[in-house]
């Protein structure tokens, strides 16, 4: 196993600062190794792309609840699901419940964006995780996803210990 993939793979100390540390240190590098594999696509911002995943994620939404989702305003998220719809990726159509409401939805192709990112996203993962020792891949993973349960209360909201504004 390469040294470099042994640097820092001990466990954090107990205190929490450490832990905290290290949880930082991880999550720097996953987003870096993230977003350096998603650039190589050259299709869409990285703004866009958390709208698009934020759509998929919602079934499609209102332009409010979208702007929720992403934490701005309504009128940049309607800003931001013009250019989308201008790039063919999301359908802006007068909501069947509220005429005055918007509905955003991803298009074949927003969905084809989305898939073309987990894929390569996937790729830039695993040429990492190959170089880790296999007990530590199965930590990793045994770790992530007790995270991604514990991010989200029972109603799905992000639970991130600070009240929603």
């Amino acid at each position: 196993m390469p040294e470099a993939a042994h640097a820092g793979a001990t466990d954090a100390e107990p205190g929490a600062a450490s832990f905290d540390d290290a949880l930082e240190r991880a999550t720097r590098e996953l987003v870096h190794v993230s977003m350096h594999a998603v650039n190589r696509l050259d299709t869409v911002s990285s703004r866009h792309l958390q709208a698009l995943q934020a759509l998929e994620d919602l079934g499609g939404a209102h332009v409010s609840r979208l702007a929720q989702a992403l934490d701005v305003q309504p009128s940049t998220a309607s800003r931001l699901s013009d250019r989308l719809s201008e790039a063919g990726l999301v359908t802006r159509e007068m909501s069947p419940s509220n005429r005055r409401a918007t509905l955003v939805e991803l298009t074949p192709q927003g969905h084809q964006v989305l898939a073309a990112v987990a894929r390569v996203r996937a790729e830039a993962y695993r040429a990492v995780s190959e170089r880790m020792d296999p007990d530590d891949r199965q930590a990793l993973l045994r770790g992530a996803a007790a995270f991604a349960a514990a991010a989200h209360d029972e109603d799905g909201n992000l639970h991130t210990g600070h009240p929603e504004p």
